[in-house]
């Protein structure tokens, strides 16, 4: 595991130099609505 990792942060140093973590812009609410409006319009077609 410990050789996974060093190689994995080898990999991301390497190819990725300028990384920067994700940051969720929405909010857990407007999030939930639209897995809302989803399963609703799913929901109703006809298969």
């Amino acid at each position: 595991v410990k050789d996974l990792i060093t190689k994995t942060d080898n990999y991301v140093q390497q190819y990725n130099p300028k990384a920067t973590p994700f940051v969720w812009t929405a909010t857990a609410d407007s999030i939930l609505k639209k897995i809302e409006r989803l399963c609703q319009r799913i929901s109703e077609t006809q298969h």
